[in-house]
């Protein structure tokens, strides 16, 4: 047997570089072809592909080209709140009383202070509440106080984004908010009556609902484009004005809305609770921050952020998003998204992440016109998830095709369901998806798809994506 030479060395890695050229060549070409067929605009696309083990790039198409992330932001924040807050991170909120007013069962006024928690549910109030009836605290003479001050950042009109202000995902950053300012309403049309019954799973105090619904053609997939939904409030009470055409062949329905007043919502989901506990409360809720005459009566914690990153990036929440964005700067007292901004940045750039300076993170959620991210900045997010281990777990709360979150009803077939883990972008001429695909012979990819098309289209793009997942799961790609 011949020892192998340097000469012989040079060969095997010149003959080794070639087959990765022309494999790539032919990758690519592959691509090129599915782009041509579906006569999607190139200059539209952004699209990365490598190989998990030997980072080979097998797709690399516009990855310097600055777009809109839509949702796929959301990555990029629990990545810089792992780093910055840590997985046990928790809010915490607070009950106060007045000093003078100390181991009294009847105390003039309440005063609770937020602490940015995005999943404060009715059952976290419900254990508030005990805390605070178990300190003897029997009866609120007057109003409660709501302390709004642990964000700095001011409220944009929840209407601005998309002119649907009671949409869940339009729900803005609070310092005190409960159950997301939800509204769970349940559609059923009575047969008796031939229209629709409306019925809330869980209704504050303070909020009504006005049926104006008549019953019309159409199906359940219209009820969006058909029924409208407005707030009116007065004297203390809101009315939610629920209008249109109700789809004669849409027998149930279930619909979730979020009113914009949350101080009012919170009010009236804590009174309901109070009441039932057995306390009394005559007065209504103002704003005021918490002084040096106050006294701490009871507080809860949030679960840690892992279950909060968890929903944001399953679900794509995004009132998670922002809070967990406007909880960075965690011991500066001016907690505003310029601070978030300058730290998610500088956790980018620690982490050795490639950060262009033409990149803009504007709230978190990526629910914005101003956020723009190179795709060569997603990916390097991406590397650093796959190959590190202080954020690994990132990858297990990405949602999985055709099993949960965002991609539940999405790429089910039997041969993609389970195959991809990956964060959806969805906004008006928007589609982005960012994370690892497993293919059916075992191989990992990393992955980064950004298609921004503001223009009408009438290109089938999640054809394109599922024939491209098609051909990268069953390694036909070349």
């Amino acid at each position: 047997m011949h020892p192998v030479t340097l000469q012989n060395k040079t060969i095997i890695k010149v003959l080794v570089l070639l087959a990765i050229i022309f494999s790539n060549t032919d990758v690519l070409a592959s691509a090129d072809a599915l782009i041509k067929k579906h006569q999607i605009p190139e200059n539209k696309l952004s699209i990365i592909l490598e190989d998990s083990e030997s980072g080979e790039r097998l797709i690399s198409i516009n990855p310097s080209t600055t777009r809109s992330p839509g949702s796929v932001t959301k990555i990029f924040t629990a990545f810089a709140a792992l780093d910055l807050l840590g997985e046990a991170y928790q809010w915490r909120t607070d009950a106060f009383i007045e000093k003078e007013n100390n181991n009294k069962e009847i105390v003039d006024h309440l005063l609770i202070r937020g602490g940015g928690d995005p999943s404060f549910s009715l059952k976290d109030l419900e254990k508030l509440i005990l805390n605070i009836r178990a300190k003897g605290i029997r009866e609120i003479r007057d109003d409660i106080y709501f302390d709004q001050t642990f964000f700095r950042q001011r409220k944009k009109s929840t209407a601005k984004f998309d002119k649907s202000p009671l949409r869940p995902y339009n729900t803005m950053h609070s310092s005190l908010i409960v159950n997301s300012n939800k509204i769970d309403l349940s559609f059923n049309l009575n047969e008796q009556t031939g229209k629709p019954d409306i019925t809330p799973l869980f209704l504050p105090i303070g909020i009504e609902i006005e049926n104006n619904l008549s019953v019309g053609s159409g199906k359940c997939k219209d009820f969006r484009s058909k029924v409208t939904f407005d707030e009116k409030f007065r004297k203390q009470t809101l009315t939610i004005l629920i209008n249109g055409v109700y789809p004669a062949q849409c027998k149930n329905l279930d619909h979730d809305l979020a009113i914009t007043r949350t101080e009012h919502y919170f009010f009236g989901v804590f009174k309901k609770l109070w009441l039932n506990s057995g306390g009394t409360i005559n007065g209504y809720y103002k704003k005021k921050n918490k002084s040096n005459k106050h006294v701490l009566v009871a507080h809860v914690f949030s679960e840690e952020l892992s279950t909060a990153l968890e929903m944001m990036l399953k679900e794509s929440d995004n009132l998670t998003a922002r809070n967990i964005f406007l909880s960075l700067p965690e011991f500066s007292k001016r907690k505003e998204l310029r601070n978030s901004r300058k730290l998610l940045y500088g956790s980018m750039k620690e982490n050795n992440i490639y950060w262009h300076f033409r990149n803009i993170i504007d709230n978190g959620s990526g629910l914005s016109r101003v956020t723009r991210i190179k795709a060569e900045s997603v990916m390097s997010l991406i590397q650093e998830i796959d190959q590190g281990t202080k954020f690994s777990s990132i990858k297990s709360m990405l949602p999985i095709s055709g099993v949960d979150g965002t991609l539940k009803n999405i790429y089910q077939s039997k041969l993609l369901r389970g195959q991809l883990r990956l964060k959806t972008g969805t906004l008006n001429g928007v589609r982005c998806l960012a994370g690892f695909i497993t293919t059916k012979s075992g191989n990992e990819y990393r992955f980064v798809f950004m298609h921004n098309n503001y223009d009408e289209y009438d290109y089938d793009l999640r054809s394109f994506t599922t024939e491209l997942f098609n051909m990268i799961v069953t390694d036909s790609l070349t």
